[in-house]
């Protein structure tokens, strides 16, 4: 075998890592939360009520920009697997697209004033799809860092504990914050301008101290005469992988849970609760106990299985679903609902990337190669897709229920209060159920400890 890793005294890694630089790993997805949660909440929000482009000419275009990221995404991994440079192979995509990455940001949001709604269909387009290219030359890197980090299996779930926590920690302030910041700034089209400015110093400063405070560890072996597999060879490989091919389902599933959420949300505050305001505390009453449930996730994981974890969970999006369903204009009963759900989405949150990374070391034992990049990318792919399907879908489903962009909501047809009901409330439900189902096939963890003891047990005949 020629694709094992090692650190660098050719031992497998079973590396302590820092407070400091798990903080610095989390704080990564804290400062892609000011783009992913911001564009995820309110890019269709701001085109439609905002811009005054149609809902359904808008939702064809993050549809198509998302499923463009998502192929991205394959490709970006298989960037990101033969680079070489001072900075490692991921730490230095993490510097080279971060000053891009904010300055994209301020584009998306920054729709010039006076234009035909051909010409603003165009210009989202374009800036959604620049956005979206360099967000994935970020990201991709940034996802397959913790790979890189270590191949311990605890630290790679702490390491993903910290980021998620970070991430639903942006989750928890941007849309709480957000339309304040932008009435503060005048409202309008300038006010979310200056609000955007304000999020991409945040993003830059927040990554730049994600680069400087982390270290890749995990190498190649033989690293200095290793040659990467040629793309066919990967692909095949990586398709080959059943661990890999069941999180991809199950990510792609999932996720769409969390597109669905993020993108009718301000819809359904709007609309059903009759106060747009309301998002911030429907965010909050998500975000918050997700975040809870993850700082206790590693007590939880004593005494129950990653599986069974997320199994629960889902059960619990399940439930609280149903609780929203028997009253879904109560505001009161959206918010317990709507604390289950955020409560019941944090097993798959905090344990989907670190099962991911897990499926890397299976590559490499069943086939001898591997592709942590590619790996990393795919699955992302699945959870852009799923995101991606989610949010843009949202857009088209609404136009044809005959959505009017206003603020009076008697004018809003039945149609689309129905609509709004069945994306918001039913579909986070039937969509829990389908990833319980899917992850009755992920078994690696009862094979992984032996998995691990074979691969060291390999470097150390190498060595």
């Amino acid at each position: 075998m020629n694709t094992t890793v090692t650190d660098n005294n050719g031992q497998m890694p079973d590396h302590d890592i820092s407070f400091k630089e798990k903080l610095a790993y989390g704080l990564g997805d804290f400062a892609t939360g000011f783009s992913g949660v911001t564009v995820g909440t309110f890019a269709l929000y701001y085109y439609t009520d905002i811009v005054g482009v149609s809902a359904t000419l808008l939702g064809a275009v993050l549809l198509f920009s998302r499923v463009f990221d998502a192929v991205i995404n394959v490709v970006m991994g298989y960037i990101v697997d033969r680079t070489k440079s001072k900075h490692g192979k991921a730490r230095a995509w993490i510097l080279w697209s971060t000053i891009p990455f904010g300055l994209s940001l301020i584009m998306v949001f920054s729709a010039p004033e006076n234009w035909s709604e051909f010409a603003l269909l165009i210009f989202a387009g374009i800036t959604l799809n620049i956005h979206w290219i360099i967000y994935t030359s970020s990201n991709i890197p940034y996802g397959t860092l913790a790979a890189l980090m270590t191949q311990n299996s605890y630290q790679r779930s702490r390491l993903n504990t910290y980021r998620m926590l970070c991430y639903f920690a942006s989750m928890l302030i941007i849309p709480y914050i957000t339309l304040p910041l932008v009435n503060f700034f005048g409202g309008g089209e300038r006010g979310w301008q200056f609000t955007m400015i304000i999020y991409a110093a945040i993003l830059i400063i927040t990554f730049f101290y994600t680069f400087f405070n982390t270290k890749e560890r995990i190498k190649p072996i033989n690293q200095f005469n290793y040659n990467a597999p040629s793309i066919g060879v990967s692909l095949k490989t990586l398709l080959a992988n059943k661990y890999w091919v069941t999180m991809f389902f199950t990510m792609l599933v999932s996720f769409s849970i969390l597109g669905l959420i993020n993108g009718v949300g301000v819809y359904y505050a709007k609309y059903l609760l009759a106060d747009s305001q309301l998002i911030g505390l429907i965010n909050m009453a998500f975000a918050l106990p997700l975040v809870v449930v993850l700082m206790c996730s590693a007590y939880i994981l004593k005494i129950m299985s990653r599986l069974t974890f997320i199994i629960v969970g889902m059960a619990t999006i399940i439930l609280g679903s149903t609780i929203m369903a028997v009253a879904p204009q109560d505001t009161n009963v959206a918010i317990i609902g709507t604390i289950l759900r955020g409560a019941g989405f944090a097993p798959i949150m905090g344990n989907a990337y670190s099962m991911l990374a897990n499926t890397i070391d299976y590559g490499e034992w069943k086939f001898g190669i591997r592709n942590d990049g590619l790996v990393y990318s795919g699955g992302s792919f699945s959870a852009i897709l799923g995101s991606g399907i989610a949010s843009g879908g949202i857009g088209w489903v609404l136009g044809m229920a005959g959505y009017i962009a206003t603020d009076d909501v008697a004018n809003q047809p039945e149609s689309v209060l129905t609509t709004l009901q069945i994306l918001f409330i039913y579909s986070p439900l039937i969509l829990s159920a389908i990833t319980i189902i899917l992850l009755r096939f992920y078994t690696l963890e009862k094979i992984y400890p032996d998995i691990i003891k074979e691969l060291a047990q390999r470097t150390h005949n190498v060595y």
